[in-house]
């Protein structure tokens, strides 16, 4: 049965169930648990082509009873790009920290919690593909660029090399798995704002609106 577990967090009570050998997340209370209106953030979960979110059977002790619980569970790529998605300066101050928090941390903190139930190495972090990073790029800052013209952007702006591997200087960046470069999740905004002032170099009118948008949506 898939039991709900509960791992401490910054404060909070992340809860997660494994389904099938695979972490999930429990969605109404782990936005809850950040401060985050969780009905809100699961109706715009639910619009995602990329979410993978649905009703799972959770298992729950309350006052020494086990029960049973239809909950809405969404693994943890699916959380985590929902988390990226939001801005910190469009919450409450005082949820802003521990967003922040969860938007750099909490995938790896699951996969650990996990990994070390299983004995399994815990050196691979949770990252996105460049696809991921073109679709969160759109959806949070309105920058419709598909991978090939994200992956030119950045060579242009000195952040990859011509073969699309990072630059020593922003190789922490990144984490190669093997066969590609992937994004650390907090890079995020980082990258957005490598994005705006390249374009804006290279002449885009677009760009200064575009950076006025960063500077009001990216944390400094």
């Amino acid at each position: 049965m898939n039991e709900l577990e509960i791992i401490d967090f910054h404060g909070t009570r992340l809860p997660v169930v494994e389904v099938e050998g695979e972490p999930r997340v429990c969605l109404h209370r782990a936005f809850s648990a950040i401060g985050l209106d969780a009905d809100r953030q699961v109706r715009n979960l639910r619009k995602r082509p990329w979410a993978d979110i649905k009703p799972t059977a959770v298992t729950a002790v309350y006052a020494g009873q086990e029960h049973v619980k239809n909950m809405i569970t969404s693994d943890v790529r699916t959380f985590l790009m929902a988390l990226a998605t939001i801005p910190v300066t469009r919450v409450a101050e005082h949820v802003r920290p521990i967003l922040v928090a969860y938007q750099c941390e909490v995938a790896r903190v699951i996969e650990k919690h996990f990994m070390r139930k299983r004995g399994e190495d815990l050196t691979n972090p949770h990252t996105f593909t460049w696809d991921e990073v073109s679709a969160l790029l759109a959806q949070r800052y309105g920058m419709d660029l598909d991978t090939t013209a994200l992956l030119r952007v950045l060579r242009d702006g000195g952040v990859l090399k011509q073969t699309n591997a990072p630059r020593k200087k922003y190789r922490d960046w990144f984490w190669f798995t093997g066969s590609a470069w992937n994004v650390h999740p907090h890079i995020l905004p980082k990258l957005a704002r490598s994005i705006a002032e390249t374009r804006k170099v290279l002449g885009d009118l677009q760009a200064v609106q575009l950076e006025i948008q960063l500077n009001n949506a990216i944390a400094a």
